[in-house]
């Protein structure tokens, strides 16, 4: 997923998983604001889907 400004990704965090806000992003750097942790893949997927607006996937599926 590109980095946009404003939109949400989420990321392994410690032993959870964290949801970051993008807040600037440039041509060779960018810096995201923590929102918080999740424990679920799953809802770390389902809550970035909410955040963005982009409604509940259908399916989840984790390919790493």
């Amino acid at each position: 997923m590109k980095a946009v400004e404003g939109r949400y990704f989420f990321g392994r965090h410690r032993r959870c998983w964290g949801i970051w806000q993008w807040e600037s992003v440039g041509e060779t750097c960018a810096a995201g604001r923590f929102v918080k942790d999740v424990f679920s893949y799953e809802d770390a997927v389902k809550e970035v889907y909410r955040l963005n607006g982009w409604g509940i996937p259908k399916t989840i599926r984790r390919e790493f």
